[in-house]
């Protein structure tokens, strides 16, 4: 995870002990952040980490979170993964 102003950058293999940090972490810092960048390259390990950028989306809509509006991740341990996000 980098704080660089007021972008956040994340990887998306966070174990689920490190999604429970990162929202502990996020949560009170939320009206300061603009957006959410996830590091190119990574494989998402747990739906744990879309349900909470999902959250934080709903939370604050006016939140950039370009992984979202993207709606498409390529694993090479899960394949391809679709999903819908809605404002």
């Amino acid at each position: 995870m980098q704080f660089d102003g007021d972008a956040l950058t994340i990887g998306l293999d966070m174990s689920m002990e490190e999604i429970r940090e990162f929202e502990q972490f996020i949560r009170p810092r939320i009206e300061y952040i603009e957006t959410i960048e996830v590091e190119e390259g990574g494989i998402l390990k747990s739906s744990a980490l879309l349900a909470l950028l999902v959250s934080l989306k709903r939370t604050r809509p006016e939140l950039k979170i370009p992984f979202l509006e993207k709606g498409v991740s390529a694993s090479a341990v899960y394949g391809t993964l679709h999903w819908m996000c809605y404002d």
